[in-house]
């Protein structure tokens, strides 16, 4: 319960070992020109392809829907003035 000044301050010397230790290691270059990374873009480019086709698809599906819509309600119009 009472503790002294001394525990409260932080022993840093191992953290100095652990930061030596850390610099020493050695550690796998980082190529960004790998065939892994040009596989990554390539999955992105291509999901980036196939998003704005399916948007592209979905925008064409409701401008024949609506042009359909107009048509029909064009047709109903018309035969509902001849049937008076």
């Amino acid at each position: 319960m009472f503790y002294s000044r001394d525990h409260q301050l932080h022993d840093f010397s191992g953290d100095d070992a652990y930061r030596s230790w850390l610099i020493s290691r050695n550690q796998a270059p980082i190529l960004h020109h790998s065939g892994d990374m040009h596989w990554k873009r390539l999955r992105v480019a291509v999901r980036h392809a196939v998003n704005h086709v399916r948007g592209l698809f979905a925008a064409l599906r409701v401008a024949l829907m609506a042009d359909k819509m107009r048509r029909a309600h064009r047709e109903l119009a018309r035969h509902a003035g001849r049937d008076r």
